[in-house]
C-alpha cells in the first residue's frame, strides 16, 4: 500500500438477474433457486420480448423473452463474478439435452452505472477473473441512465432505463435511512 493512501470499497449495488427463456413460466420457475442464493426478489420487470438478436435461437428456440429480477439484498460489487458463476451452474442444472432452457445474466445497478456480467470477451469488457467480464451497459448522466453504443437494445429501452431510475431512487432513500450497506 502506498504510504498515506486510503483505499475504500465502493458501496454495494442493487443485484439484478436477467432471465431469458422461451416462455414466462420457465423464466419464473428460476425464482426460487435465485432467491435461495441471493435473497428475496424485490420486484420483477414486465415480460420483455427478445427480438434484438438471433444469438440464442438455435439453442433456445424462437419467441424468447426476459424478465429482469431486482433483489432486496445489496450486492458487494466484487461478488459479481461469484453471482455469474452461480447463474451459470443454475443454467446447466436446468438445461435439457438440446441446450439451455434459460440464460441467466446477473449484474448490479449502482448510482453511477449498470454493469452486467458476461462470459464473452470483447474490447469494451474488462476481465474480472474466473472467465467473467464486466459489461458496462448504462451510465448515469443528467438524471437518467444513458446507453452506450454497445448497450443491448433491450437494456437501452426507455422501460428498462426507467426501472433503473426507480431502483436508483430506492437506493438513495435507503442511503438516507442508513440502510444501504
Amino acid at each position: 500500500m502506498r504510504p498515506g493512501a486510503q483505499y475504500c470499497r465502493p458501496e454495494p449495488g442493487a443485484l439484478l438477474v436477467s432471465v431469458l427463456a422461451r416462455d414466462q413460466a420457465v423464466a419464473l420457475s428460476t425464482g426460487p433457486a435465485l432467491e435461495a442464493e441471493f435473497g428475496p426478489i424485490d420486484f420483477c420487470s414486465f415480460w420483455l420480448p427478445f427480438a434484438h438478436s438471433r444469438y440464442y435461437r438455435a439453442e433456445m428456440g424462437d419467441a424468447l423473452g426476459r424478465f429482469i429480477f431486482f433483489f432486496v439484498r445489496p450486492l458487494a460489487r466484487d461478488k459479481l463474478v461469484e453471482a455469474k458463476l452461480f447463474c451459470d451452474r443454475l443454467e446447466a442444472e436446468l438445461a435439457e439435452p438440446g441446450g439451455r432452457r434459460v440464460n441467466l445474466d446477473p449484474g448490479y445497478l449502482a448510482l453511477e452505472h449498470l454493469v452486467l456480467a458476461s462470459t464473452k470477451a470483447v474490447p469494451h469488457r474488462p476481465y474480472l477473473g474466473s472467465g467473467i467480464y464486466a459489461d458496462l451497459t448504462l451510465v448515469f448522466e443528467c438524471g437518467d441512465y444513458i446507453p452506450l453504443r454497445w448497450s443491448y437494445p433491450d437494456y437501452a429501452s426507455d422501460y428498462v432505463r426507467s426501472l433503473c431510475v426507480t431502483v436508483r431512487n430506492k437506493i438513495l432513500r435507503l442511503r438516507k435511512e442508513k440502510k444501504w450497506r
